[in-house]
């Protein structure tokens, strides 16, 4: 955000790229347990980890996003309420 409260490109497309992810979640999280994206979502692979700093996956990124936005597990069963927590919101003319 810059000085004068105006907020810049980079933010805005940060931010629209979170609320995507979000939205991609909650249709992800909704499906049948043995749908593959659900699968892989919670999938934890087996075996050692290389050397060095921790990669950020796709889930923290989503855990980060889902806490900024005070979400919490189990909403996403609440559709209006995660839309509007999310920023989907309908337009009303």
């Amino acid at each position: 955000m810059r000085q004068n409260g105006e907020i810049d490109a980079q933010d805005m497309i940060l931010d629209e790229i979170t609320r995507k992810q979000l939205i991609w979640y909650d249709h992800v999280e909704r499906m049948d347990p043995t749908r593959l994206p659900k699968i892989m979502i919670h999938w934890k692979p087996e075996g050692r980890k290389k050397r060095g700093r921790p990669r950020r996956t796709l889930k923290v990124g989503i855990y980060t996003a889902m806490n900024e936005r005070d979400l919490r597990m189990g909403e996403w069963n609440n559709r209006r309420q995660w839309n509007m927590k999310v920023g989907r919101r309908r337009q009303m003319f």
